[in-house]
């Protein structure tokens, strides 16, 4: 191929192009280095930048969050925090990859079940000394605390105990008030008031099942207070999934799907069974106590209450479906003490007030959960109340193990669904996640 001469003014303009695209990678390395060097930065006038990575996109959420975010800054002028919402289908493969290429920020707010993979990989800062030279173990309920060290494969502090969610039974007040049924005080109540409220000619069901994603947490809050089985791992690391009691509880429980349950069911996930329930097309669900402001804003206070899972027939009150969510500060971070402070305004009486009232959890601040919206939420005085049964047994789950997440969400889900479609047994669907926990559970006692 012939070359075409090129002239002097062809020769400047290649010259201009080849210094501009050597400025553009230069800028490209130098994002890269601060990013690098623990994601956060400086402002101009000397402000401390951190870099604040959330999990959880929900629209509302994101809102509440960069309000949250305003007021801190409000109160500490020389911090900024640059807010970053992850795809939540993909926030752990971003995170992994940011910490492979040591360019994590310095905030991010995982759930429970992520902290024992983060913490595998070094990545987070433990909290512990700093939560107790700032006097929080006299603020913050120890409950909380408890269960968040809980979360950790090492057992050290490393969510902030901000907020807690706790699963109830909400019940559509009306529909039982019209049927003549009383509030249900037992696992047969429930049974029965699901099965007298089921119309399927009106398309109306005395239940709605979680089928789709994030199934789990519904079936162990539904599952093991019905069997009184208070622990996920028996003396010798062996998995209780398969426990007699958790399999005929299961067995009950599954047997809704089809009959008291519309079939749709099948792949439910917590926004299409909140909105039957709100729509009238369900008169029970099991769910967070998160979700009360919506129920209540959709049909009236009135209409909506809310019951704890009922002790088994034994007498034993277990109670599951609790979980503490917080914020979480990564070890790379160059400015800990900066970010520190955003963690601490998390739990401080401002802004815990302010994020767990917009979030509709539990506030791990011992003041704020004095306060009327606390005091006066019916489904969180239901948790409170539970929690406060001196002869109530919290169930954990075992966040602390680096392979929970993937077992109950990625590999039991596609079973659990052959089971409800009748295709698997519950015994095998059980027997075979309880080999799998219990290899998980065995593997880091050995660790």
């Amino acid at each position: 191929m012939k070359r075409m001469n090129q002239g002097p003014s062809a020769i400047r303009t290649g010259k201009k192009r080849a210094a501009l695209a050597l400025a553009a990678v230069l800028a490209s390395s130098m994002a890269l280095g601060a990013c690098g060097s623990g994601g956060s930065s400086s402002a101009e006038g000397g402000d401390v930048v951190l870099e604040l990575w959330d999990t959880d996109t929900r629209p509302e959420r994101t809102e509440n969050l960069k309000k949250l975010i305003s007021m801190f800054e409000a109160k500490n002028p020389t911090i900024k925090v640059n807010y970053l919402g992850l795809p939540t289908d993909s926030y752990m493969q971003k995170i992994s990859t940011a910490i492979a290429t040591k360019a994590t920020p310095d905030i991010v707010t995982p759930k429970a079940s992520d902290v024992s993979a983060l913490v595998a990989q070094g990545a987070l800062a433990p909290l512990d000394e700093k939560f107790e030279s700032g006097g929080w173990d006299d603020k913050v309920s120890q409950a909380m605390t408890k269960s968040s060290k809980a979360a950790s494969p090492d057992g050290k502090l490393y969510l902030t105990p901000a907020t807690s969610l706790a699963d109830v039974i909400y019940y559509r007040a009306d529909f039982f008030k019209d049927a003549g049924l009383a509030t249900p005080t037992t696992w047969d109540d429930f049974y029965a008031a699901a099965d007298k409220l089921t119309d399927k000619s009106a398309g109306k069901f005395g239940y709605t099942l979680r089928g789709g994603n994030g199934f789990f947490s519904q079936f162990v809050q539904m599952v093991y207070p019905q069997a009184g089985v208070d622990r996920f791992f028996r003396e010798d690391g062996t998995s209780t999934l398969d426990d007699p009691a958790v399999i005929a509880a299961a067995q009950d429980y599954v047997d809704l799907y089809g009959k008291d349950t519309a079939e749709s069911d099948l792949t439910a996930d917590f926004k299409t069974m909140v909105a039957q329930f709100g729509a009238g097309g369900a008169a029970m669900l099991s769910h967070s106590i998160g979700s009360y402001p919506t129920h209540v804003a959709a049909l009236g206070a009135d209409k909506v209450a809310a019951v704890a899972p009922f002790p088994s027939k034994s007498g034993k009150s277990v109670l599951s479906g609790r979980m503490t969510t917080g914020f979480a500060m990564f070890k790379a971070s160059e400015h800990q003490e900066a970010a520190w402070k955003f963690l601490e305004y998390t739990m401080s009486a401002e802004g815990n007030s302010f994020w767990a009232q917009k979030s509709g959890y539990l506030p791990g601040n011992l003041e704020v959960a004095k306060e009327p919206w606390v005091t006066e939420n019916p489904a969180m005085q239901t948790s409170i109340k539970a929690v406060e049964n001196k002869d109530a047994v919290v169930l954990e789950q075992p966040f602390y193990l680096p392979e929970f997440n993937s077992i109950t969400t990625t590999e039991m889900l596609p079973e659990w669904q052959r089971v409800l479609q009748g295709e698997l047994s519950v015994k095998e669907f059980l027997t075979q996640a309880a080999e799998k926990l219990t290899k998980a559970q065995q593997k880091y006692l050995k660790k």
